[in-house]
């Protein structure tokens, strides 16, 4: 067998390209071959290569490929089968039993713990810090954890009795999203944790969200109506009109598993945590199952890559006028902005329970997660890892990977000497041909200049695209130039 990963993976029968892609329609969108993808991009994030193999359970088996940082189908390749290592087929993918839901849900004819026994299991789970590199999405789910620590914090009777009187504010925007909203409605109204109010924001919807919300008969609902303010304006809409003590947050196409806030509350309650959060399942809008998140917090590894989602995340009221609600300067990564502002001095408790059911249609370009630059994850991390006090602030102090295209034969003089302009202002540039134009992934650079003979370039939607001017000297006054039109169109209001 090859030790050349790529032939290694693309000859392997696990590895399923058409499952890949279609598992995955990122991957299709950023125009990358699916080999590639999942070598440098799909496997640290915890993607399985194929329906017959899972890698996150490989790692998580055999802790030294883990530590070596080997890609799993690789190594089981070229190693792991002559070894008769243990391998699993994947979750993802598959309609099965919702044994994970269960496990994550109260179970009272379960024999309740020792008290002391149940306060040391979740004290352990509040000192947890993440190892390693996180996985935004993996495959498999710990259903013995889950059923753990769900077993532990229904054995707390005080502190049961407590989380009951405290009372949960639920933010949740919608946009003309009146089918699936019903569908989030009830999964909050019909949490086991009554003692809640529900925030809905219609943000401008023109669809039949207003005669839904106009028939649900429930006195804990507040219908807040905005003029077309943005995810971020109307959850600050939502937060300034809360009056629980805990707010909770549900994005209108998703919905919540039926113990989430009563399990969320009394974990806060048992360890005095300001905030925390649970893990979710991803299911594609046929159902399913695409992958889980959540996993212990550790601020340093969450200031490279956001991994607590807001739909799971919960915090104390007071943290709002302390540290502000939602940056509405930022056109994406607004939830990874507050997680790192509300934990930078109140670390969260993460419970290791499903409390979401996360879909995750097929994304498309008018999805927030593809239709605004990425730069916005450079921004959000250079604001908190350095306490800039906005997103200008930050977006000044960053420092741009660029990408130049263009068409074949010598690279103008004019156009290096711009190159050199743009490093010395500490920005890293590459020039690239026709045939390298889409190797790369659209997040690795952040911002692209088209140049000559590069008219054919189809610019994407998650970089920043501007032509070169016809006239490139003096190089350093070109290059400032393009800079502050970088900064204009960062800056520019949200569409």
């Amino acid at each position: 067998m090859t030790h050349d990963p790529v032939k290694a993976v693309a000859e392997s029968r696990f590895f399923s390209a058409e499952w890949y892609l279609g598992t995955y329609p990122d991957v299709a969108l950023a125009g990358m071959d699916p080999v590639q993808h999942y070598l440098h991009f799909g496997a640290p994030m915890g993607r399985d290569p194929g329906p017959d193999f899972s890698g996150t359970f490989y790692l998580a088996r055999h802790e030294d490929v883990r530590n070596a940082g080997h890609n799993p189908l690789w190594h089981y390749e070229l190693f792991g089968q002559y070894e008769d290592r243990e391998i699993a087929v994947s979750e993802v993918g598959r309609l099965r039993p919702d044994a994970d839901i269960a496990a994550s849900e109260l179970d009272r004819t379960r024999p309740a713990l020792a008290t002391v026994t149940a306060r040391r299991r979740i004290e352990a789970l509040a000192t947890r810090r993440q190892e390693g590199r996180t996985h935004r999405l993996f495959g498999q789910f710990d259903r013995d954890a889950a059923r753990a620590c769900v077993d532990a914090l229904q054995s707390l009777s005080r502190e049961e009795m407590a989380a009951r009187r405290q009372t949960a504010s639920v933010i949740l925007p919608s946009w003309n999203r009146a089918a699936s909203l019903e569908r989030a409605v009830g999964s909050v109204l019909g949490q086991s944790h009554q003692n809640l109010e529900l925030i809905v924001i219609d943000d401008g919807s023109t669809d039949a969200t207003a005669d839904m919300l106009a028939g649900l008969g429930d006195d804990r609902v507040k219908v807040l109506r905005t003029d077309r303010a943005g995810v971020s304006g109307a959850r600050n809409a939502g937060l300034a009109a809360a009056r629980g003590e805990w707010v909770f947050y549900l994005d209108s196409d998703n919905r919540w598993s039926r113990d989430f806030v009563r399990l969320m509350l009394i974990g806060l309650e048992a360890t005095g945590a300001r905030c925390g959060y649970a893990s979710l399942r991803v299911e594609d809008a046929e159902g399913r199952v695409t992958g889980y998140r959540g996993e212990p917090f550790d601020r340093d590894v969450c200031l490279e890559g956001n991994y607590v989602d807001i739909n799971v995340f919960c915090h104390r009221r007071d943290l709002v006028k302390k540290l502000g609600g939602f940056d509405t300067a930022l056109r994406r990564m607004v939830d990874w902005d507050l997680v790192l502002r509300y934990t930078r001095d109140n670390p969260p408790l993460h419970l290791p329970f499903i409390g979401c059911h996360y879909i995750d249609e097929k994304q498309g370009a008018g999805r927030v997660s593809t239709a605004e630059p990425y730069v916005f994850g450079k921004i959000v991390a250079e604001k908190n890892r350095h306490g800039h006090d906005s997103a200008a602030e930050a977006l000044a102090a960053v420092r741009l990977d660029i990408a130049v295209k263009l068409g074949d034969g010598e690279v103008p003089e004019a156009v290096a000497a711009l190159a050199r302009a743009f490093e010395d202002q500490g920005h890293r540039l590459r020039i690239d041909r026709p045939d390298s134009w889409s190797q790369r992934h659209p997040h690795q650079d952040q911002l692209v200049l088209v140049g000559p003979g590069a008219e054919a370039y189809r610019p994407h939607p998650e970089q920043i695209t501007l032509a070169l001017p016809h006239r490139l000297t003096p190089p350093d006054a070109v290059a400032a130039r393009l800079w502050q039109a970088a900064q204009a169109q960062v800056l520019a209001p949200g569409r």
